[in-house]
């Protein structure tokens, strides 16, 4: 590719399309609209999909088997309108995860030319939602809730978001089950920091008590100081606003201070039970919002089949919410690439999601709906809570 090829791909499709193809005769059309396809991640055979590599997070692998599960399964069923599903990805690795994402993302868009951007969650998913919509690629369902742009034509948001859920939460707490004094040990960042201002704020409102907070670094080698000084503020629950691993040190910790008259309660991503389930059942009764059914025990038939496929192609992999996360979304984006058809652009792809409605998950998500103006697929979760081992329905779906 020349250099003035390669610098038309760097460029939106829009800016090209209206600047360039009109002028063109139908020959260099051809040839322009094919390097513009391939800037897009579109060729004759594939469609290239940016990921992230090995992250070092549990969630994020997951996730990401989750989505790769289905590009296996749709490449071993002949693809997608003759092209197969291809993943390009870099880890994340250590240091500034947010830094890393943000170089991650600018080399798949700018250098690899990925057609979309799948997950990428976490706090990093705001600045990347700006790239997305300033870049014009469609970057959809990050594994978060801090994302909360409406109605944007290139972004695309997953589950419930966290002013629903912690009002949902927070609520029944005080009522449901006469809560009085609540304390939150949350990562040191706006996720984390969120549940914190919501337990403060709506404090009054719902009829308990804001005792306190403490922050537990995403490296922390034990929880236990924290944990002894929410201790001493003497709360009925303890909600953890925290990622897997710092989440399991808290339940640790609660163990070695045998603060046994303690409940815990989850925000929506912790609720899953690889990490939470310590020795000695130390996190039983612990109180979550569920975005979804067990994917160990469920009969949704959307939920056998998640486990027939990964029995098929990850043979011996445990089962989790995570990777039914990254299969679900990664079924809702095969259904956009289906329903854009064999002649697929970044803007065909957009307005075929748009078209989507009361979509069918086989009991994994509430049914979906996408508009123009309504790009967020999941409003709903129920609560539960942890017996034997295992997240148990208490409620129906709840729509915050």
């Amino acid at each position: 590719m020349d250099d003035s090829a390669l610098r038309a791909s760097q460029l939106p499709w829009s800016t090209v399309a209206n600047s360039a193809l009109g002028s063109l005769c139908c020959g260099a059309m051809q040839i322009l609209l094919s390097l513009l396809l391939v800037a897009q991640g579109v060729t004759a055979d594939a469609i290239l999909i940016g990921m992230e590599g090995p992250a070092q997070s549990f969630s994020v692998d997951e996730e990401n088997l989750g989505m790769r599960l289905v590009i296996e399964h749709v490449n071993a069923e002949g693809g997608i309108h003759g092209r197969r599903l291809m993943e390009k990805s870099y880890p994340r690795g250590r240091g500034n995860f947010d830094e890393q994402t943000g170089a991650n993302i600018k080399r798949l868009v700018e250098e690899d030319h990925v057609f979309l951007l799948f997950n990428f969650g976490g706090p990093g998913s705001v600045p990347t939602g700006d790239y997305a919509m300033e870049n014009e690629v469609p970057y959809l369902f990050p594994h978060t809730a801090l994302l909360t742009v409406n109605g944007n034509r290139h972004v695309f948001t997953s589950y419930p978001r966290y002013e629903g859920e912690s009002r949902v939460m927070l609520r029944y707490l005080a009522q449901e089950r006469g809560v009085k004094r609540i304390a939150v040990i949350h990562a040191p960042n706006i996720y984390g920091e969120y549940f914190v201002e919501r337990a403060r704020e709506l404090a009054d409102e719902l009829g308990y008590t804001f005792v306190g907070h403490e922050p537990l670094a995403s490296n922390a080698d034990d929880a236990t100081p924290q944990m002894k000084a929410l201790r001493e503020l003497q709360p009925d629950v303890v909600i953890m606003a925290l990622y897997p691993a710092g989440a399991r040190k808290a339940v640790e910790a609660k163990a070695s201070l045998d603060w046994s008259d303690l409940r815990l309660a989850a925000s929506g991503p912790l609720s899953d039970e690889q990490y939470l389930n310590v020795d000695g059942g130390h996190a039983e009764g612990t109180l979550g919002f569920c975005h979804y059914p067990d994917p160990n025990e469920s009969d949704a038939p959307g939920i056998v089949e998640y486990r027939r496929l990964m029995g098929m192609y990850f043979p011996g992999h445990e089962l989790n919410r995570y990777s039914m996360y990254g299969y679900v979304f990664g079924k809702l984006v095969v259904e956009g690439l289906e329903r854009a058809g064999k002649e697929l652009t970044r803007d065909s792809f957009l307005d075929a999601m748009n078209t989507i409605r009361d979509w069918d998950s086989g009991g994994i998500l509430p049914p979906v709906t996408f508009s123009e103006t309504d790009h967020h697929a999941q409003k709903a979760g129920f609560i539960c809570e942890l017996e034997n081992g295992r997240f148990k329905l208490l409620t129906d779906w709840l729509a915050p």
